[in-house]
């Protein structure tokens, strides 16, 4: 049996492939569980349609990530912090305290979008990398500054 798949299906194929399985398999498996379609023409155009314009919502998308990495690219962000002996952090700068930051200023992010190897336990300038999109990526200076007692 000829069928669409709806999903990826190990050892079958991936979303949207024509696949020839047999009838059981077809009957029993897949079909029922929603992983694959009758491939007709109606289902192959509509797949070929919805991977056209998920193309194009992605491309769209992966535009706009570029052109708020190049608006961010300089920006510096200046974070007052408790400090004692030797420019050492009580506690540390985290992803999340950066997010806050950046929310603060204006810029929406997830945590996770924030990368830092490890949190900034020194004063000083640091060099923060910002994932805005997959494959989208700037970078973000951040300075800690001793704060006022």
């Amino acid at each position: 049996m000829e069928l669409l798949l709806v999903k990826n299906v190990v050892d079958v194929g991936k979303k949207g492939d024509v696949v020839r399985v047999r009838d059981g398999y077809a009957r029993n498996f897949l079909l029922p569980n929603e992983l694959a379609v009758p491939a007709t023409r109606a289902n192959k155009q509509f797949f070929t349609e919805h991977r056209a314009r998920s193309a194009a919502r992605k491309a769209k998308e992966k535009e706009a990530a570029e052109k708020r990495a190049k608006e961010m690219k300089d920006l510096t962000i200046k974070i007052e912090v408790r400090a004692g002996e030797g420019d050492k952090l009580y506690g540390s700068v985290t992803a999340e305290d950066l997010r806050l930051e950046l929310e603060k200023q204006g810029h929406s992010f997830e945590k996770k979008q924030v990368r830092i190897k490890d949190p900034l336990k020194t004063l000083g300038s640091h060099q923060v990398d910002l994932e805005i999109y997959p494959q989208v990526k700037t970078r973000l200076t951040v300075e800690l500054v001793r704060q006022p007692s």
